[in-house]
C-alpha cells in the first residue's frame, strides 16, 4: 500500500481507544530504544514519531468529529 492510499473502516469508541493506547505504547517505544545517535537514527526516530503523531490525531479527530454528529 504506497503512501497516497486510503483505508476507510468504522470504529467504535473503545476501539478507537485501545488503538490511541497503542500508538502510545508505540511512541515510547521509538523514544527509548537505545540506538547509537547518528545522523540516521535520529532522522529515522524522527520520522516514525511523526507518523505515530499523526496517526494518533487522525483517529482522534475522527473520534472528535464521529461525536459531534451524535450529539
Amino acid at each position: 500500500m504506497s503512501t497516497t492510499d486510503r483505508l476507510h473502516v468504522e470504529l467504535n469508541t473503545r476501539q478507537q481507544d485501545l488503538l490511541l493506547e497503542g500508538l502510545r505504547y508505540m511512541t515510547s517505544s521509538v523514544r527509548l530504544r537505545r540506538e547509537d545517535p547518528t545522523e540516521e537514527t535520529v532522522a529515522l526516530r524522527r520520522e516514525q514519531l511523526t507518523e505515530l503523531r499523526e496517526l494518533a490525531a487522525l483517529i482522534e479527530g475522527n473520534a472528535t468529529a464521529e461525536m459531534a454528529v451524535n450529539s
